[in-house]
């Protein structure tokens, strides 16, 4: 069963489009994700498919209903997440918990107070006094309370901490395994790739390609950390490397071609430690943009 569809949907705001002529489908029991850089057009599909906006041309579905027209029933189905979620300044946070869960007819409020628990909701602090990483925990309960069929979550791990962004991710994926379809876009490319079975791969408002995530990463080019004293400049001259990074004492780049010639050269060096693996989901999403982008050029890059 498809859960969410966009069929050949387009967003204007100026002669330029958030969204352009985007078609794909959600089925039931994904975990996808949305990703792409700021103003790519993630959160102009999710508002789309939550009807906080409408489209210029086209047609959203959300579980066999169009969007625009959604009964209730499916609309109490859905968690939902804005990326920057905001409340009423003087209420306190347990009771903007508990009249979202009256708005979506949730009863079990023991359930509800684990959830709070279980984020570290600040219940009894004022909204007025909360920080956004906060407030998402907030609407993380709201998104998150009573089972939803369909999670929808914006910018889901944007400014939590690192322990809430663990605890959520656990949570989606044990939601998913129930068979709950997980619908997440966020700026941290690389926890995406951890987490989702399917990548929309957004630029520009364009949806370049839905990718299966061992499709996205499989590549002979493989990410290299090397923890040395030594001057690898020769190295970087041979190989032709040109982008390094360095963090905690380890030069890392990536290497595109036959790793045993890598490798033998290597050994010319004193090395402390030597580090290889396949790419992140977002040095494929850099191939892949440039590969793009070389296109679009006539294969001047």
């Amino acid at each position: 069963m498809a859960m969410i569809t966009l069929d050949k949907v387009s967003k204007y705001y100026t002669k330029r489009p958030a969204l352009g002529d985007t078609t794909f489908v959600v089925n039931e029991g994904d975990f996808f994700g949305i990703a792409g850089p700021k103003k790519s057009g993630k959160s102009t599909i999710i508002n789309l498919v939550m009807d906080f906006i409408r489209p210029t041309s086209g047609t959203v579905t959300v579980m066999g209903q169009k969007s625009t027209r959604l009964s209730l029933e499916r609309k109490q189905s859905i968690g939902f997440m804005p990326s920057n979620p905001t409340y009423c300044d003087t209420m306190k946070a347990i009771d903007v918990v508990k009249t979202a869960a009256k708005i979506k007819g949730v009863t079990d409020s023991e359930a509800v107070m684990s959830l709070c628990k279980h984020f570290n909701v600040d219940r009894n602090k004022r909204i007025s006094s909360l920080p956004l990483s906060c407030r998402k925990k907030i609407a993380i309960v709201i998104a998150l309370m009573g089972n939803p069929r369909l999670v929808i979550m914006d910018n889901a791990f944007v400014a939590l901490d690192k322990d809430t962004k663990n605890k959520l991710a656990h949570y989606l994926l044990d939601l998913n395994k129930e068979g709950v379809t997980v619908v997440i876009s966020d700026r941290n490319i690389d926890l995406l790739q951890q987490i989702c079975s399917r990548i929309a791969i957004m630029r520009k408002g364009s949806l370049l390609e839905i990718s299966e995530k061992k499709v996205l990463l499989n590549s002979d080019t493989r990410r290299v950390s090397v923890k040395t004293s030594e001057d690898l400049s020769a190295l970087y001259t041979l190989f032709r490397i040109t982008e390094v990074t360095e963090d905690n004492g380890y030069i890392s780049f990536l290497y595109k071609k036959d790793i045993n010639d890598l490798i033998g050269a290597l050994s010319h060096y004193r090395l402390d430690d030597l580090q290889i693996t396949l790419p992140s989901l977002g040095d494929a999403l850099v191939r892949y943009y440039e590969k793009k982008l070389e296109q679009e050029n006539g294969g001047e890059n």
